[in-house]
């Protein structure tokens, strides 16, 4: 079953089984709409949620108190990939471009090997040769990010201006 980590399960609130919940998505207002999520291999119904100024949060079928939200605790909140968020373009799950081939003018550079989110924007790190190198995820550098074929290709200029090695 092909999923995608929408969140984790941060503690318990309260003493009915709800859960607190540190999303990793940029639309919490997707957590409104969930009728099913996945911890470990077990789906769980989707009873009620919530999203606030203090954080997100599930209320899930059969986790009826404290002790049972407890053992749920720090444990990754997945979706089936088709009950996923529709993305706009230009935009990816960064599962799925996490291991992409990094390339510039048909030379390769390394492979992605992670994604900081910052705010701004996303920054990519790449591991090369000369070490773990990150780039702004801008369209100034990225020319073309092809998921299929698990490759991204980069303005070699815009890279050579931004990248940033780590020491």
């Amino acid at each position: 079953m092909d999923r995608i980590v929408i969140g984790n399960i941060s503690k318990p609130q309260g003493v009915r089984g709800e859960v607190k919940i540190t999303p990793l998505t940029d639309d919490v207002a997707r957590f409104l709409k969930l009728k099913k999520v996945f911890v470990d291999d077990k789906e769980y119904a989707v009873d009620n949620s919530r999203v606030s100024p203090n954080g997100v949060y599930l209320k899930l079928k059969g986790i009826d108190d404290r002790n049972a939200a407890e053992l749920l605790r720090n444990k990754d909140l997945t979706v089936l990939r088709q009950d996923a968020v529709k993305l706009d373009k230009d935009r990816y799950f960064i599962v799925d471009i996490i291991g992409c081939e990094v390339t510039t003018d048909g030379e390769k550079i390394g492979k992605l090997v992670d994604v900081l989110q910052y705010g701004a924007a996303d920054v990519y790190v790449i591991s090369t040769k000369k070490g773990r190198a990150m780039i702004p995820a801008i369209a100034r550098i990225l020319l073309d990010v092809d998921i299929k074929n698990k490759k991204i290709t980069l303005d070699k200029e815009a890279f050579d201006d931004l990248a940033v090695y780590e020491e």
